[in-house]
């Protein structure tokens, strides 16, 4: 099997329509939109719900899955990762003066959790970009660009805690507002119990 790294971000449950538009803010928009019902309005996200396409799909739905197609800043392991792969790059942003530009990179996937089985009265949600194998996975590990973008969402959109998952254990990115870079013995551990391992190892 490969390697199946992601990114494990936490929202306040206040939060994550906001959080939510962020994404679309990153994504290359999809049609037709997913509408997700509420009792008094309807809601269109530009992405794709794969997984969901089939039923209606409910505000407080305990689960949305998306495929998506995510934009980031161009750094050194984005760059060799076109060119390694031979990836056409079409919606590549145009070039800034320092050199810079956006790619666009999919298919990453994204499960939104609205309910962690561990804590069922949590008042957090968890939103899981995930990737489709091991070439995904290792830019997902060498991207300087790729972790400061889902820094800035939490930043953005008063995250509570982001790790890196990288299976046999995780890379703390963010927790109550500080970037950490700080290794922890479970990707799954919840922000609670990421503050008392931290405390408990230093």
């Amino acid at each position: 099997m490969g390697l199946d790294y992601s990114y494990l971000l936490y929202f306040k449950r206040e939060h994550l329509w906001d959080a939510l538009q962020g994404v679309v803010r990153m994504a290359e928009p999809h049609q037709p939109p997913t509408r997700i019902l509420f009792p008094d309005r309807e809601l269109l996200i530009p992405l794709d719900s794969w997984a969901m396409r089939h039923k209606e799909i409910h505000h407080d739905d305990p689960e949305f899955s998306f495929t998506t197609v995510l934009r980031f800043d161009r750094d050194e392991a984005l760059q060799d990762y076109i060119d390694r792969h031979g990836i056409d790059d079409p919606d590549r942003g145009p070039p800034d003066p320092d050199g810079g530009g956006q790619f666009s990179i999919g298919y990453i996937y994204l499960d939104i959790h609205q309910e962690i089985p561990e804590r069922p009265a949590s008042d957090l949600v968890l939103f899981d970009f995930g990737t489709p194998g091991t070439r995904m996975s290792l830019l997902f590990d060498e991207s300087s660009s790729i972790r400061q973008a889902f820094v800035q969402l939490l930043e953005r959109y008063q995250g509570v805690c982001g790790v890196f998952n990288r299976e046999d254990y995780g890379r703390l990115i963010w927790l109550n507002g500080q970037i950490f870079s700080e290794e922890i013995d479970d990707p799954y551990l919840l922000p609670d119990e990421i503050e008392s391992f931290l405390q408990n190892h230093r």
